[in-house]
């Protein structure tokens, strides 16, 4: 063994080379950004509300070379095809990428195959931004990657923005960027500066999302959030998606459910299952979640309460008729998670995934 390596201050960080804008209004500055890259032919992703695609178009002006307002969460491959050979005839040399996750999924389709730079605007807090990750769906399989080439070289946070997204949105979109730190504190390749990031991130979220919930058009909670999942992003994108993650694209892939709303079912039983193998992680995890000394998959649990995300899976409705979550097919996804996790702090294996699956589809209150 390579001497010092069992030690917590034995690590590799990569910082990834990205441009970072933040603050109200800021979405102005996108034509700015497109002129930054020497690029003079955009094709703009639009998966945000029309009047923000229509401003965006605005602001590009004659860099415009077409939009694209089609998308569909998870990326199916026969749209990312459809998408690049848009891309194709209208010859374009970068990809703007406004909206949330399944937008900026489908700039990533597109960077990888054809290597174009994406500048990304992003409306929620899917965070997808933010990491080398993509993801496609043929059938009812989904299947994800790392790639540098897909990592938007420069983002746009303008809070104004997230100030027309729902609270059934918010809610379960902020829940989306909570998973992505507290996996972080303990997935493959996390460290302490990724962990720094990670508590921040969980703290920044925990404080502001009630304050959101209640008073949507608080830009200051607003901004507060949106910063808590710009840092999640990060974290996710310096580590890796670990067992919550994986959990949750299986049950997208196969039951189409809504990404977010897995997440904030998942989380809290994920990190009711791993507590007893990361005491020492966990409890500075319930600092960060505000409760010193308490329960952090309780207080996850009553976080998502408090702010009427869901709880359940048995609540969570598919996409597509014909395609359903039941009891009955809890068996069957703790046996392909099982088959396919990721290293994790606590041994895996398809019965206690099972008994995580049940306490998550009734939505039963969590003890670590």
């Amino acid at each position: 063994m390579t001497e010092g390596a069992t030690s917590r201050w034995w690590f590799g960080y990569d910082a990834q080379p990205q441009r970072v804008i933040f603050g109200p209004g800021r979405r102005r500055e996108v034509a700015a950004e497109v002129d930054r890259l020497g690029a003079e032919r955009a094709v703009l992703i639009s998966g945000a509300t029309t009047e923000i695609g229509d401003e965006l178009a605005a602001v590009l002006d004659d860099r415009l070379a077409g939009r694209w307002d089609e998308f569909v969460q998870h990326v199916p491959v026969e749209l990312a095809g459809r998408a690049r050979q848009f891309v194709d005839e209208r010859r374009a040399d970068v990809v703007v990428t406004v909206g949330g996750g399944s937008a900026t999924g489908l700039a990533k389709a597109i960077a990888l195959t054809h290597r174009l730079p994406i500048v990304a605007v992003p409306t929620t807090y899917a965070g997808s931004e933010q990491t080398p990750i993509y993801g496609l769906t043929g059938g009812r399989d989904k299947q994800t990657g790392r790639d540098p080439i897909v990592q938007p070289v420069s983002v746009v946070y303008d809070t104004e923005l997230t100030l027309v997204l729902p609270p059934e949105v918010t809610g379960p979109s902020a829940f989306n960027a909570l998973a992505h730190s507290v996996e972080g504190i303990y997935a493959e390749g996390h460290n302490p500066v990724t962990t720094a990031l990670a508590l921040e991130a969980i703290g920044a979220i925990a404080r502001s999302l009630p304050l959101v919930m209640e008073r949507p058009d608080d830009l200051e909670s607003r901004g507060e959030l949106l910063y808590g999942a710009y840092l999640s992003g990060v974290v996710l994108g310096a580590t890796s998606a670990g067992l919550h993650h994986k959990i949750a694209h299986v049950l997208g892939g196969t039951y189409d459910l809504v990404h977010a709303d897995a997440h904030s079912v998942l989380l809290p039983h994920v990190v009711a299952f791993n507590a007893p193998a990361l005491p020492a992680e966990f409890g500075r995890l319930a600092t960060a979640l505000g409760d010193p000394g308490g329960d952090p998959a309780v207080s996850l649990w009553e976080l998502a309460t408090a702010s009427h995300v869901p709880t359940a899976l048995a609540e969570l409705k598919s996409q597509h008729e014909g395609v359903a979550l039941s009891a009955d097919d809890l068996a069957a996804v703790a046996q392909r998670v099982a088959a396919e996790a990721p290293p994790n702090p606590r041994p895996v294996d398809a019965d206690g995934l099972l008994t995580l699956l049940e306490a998550a589809f009734a939505g039963r209150r969590p003890q670590s």
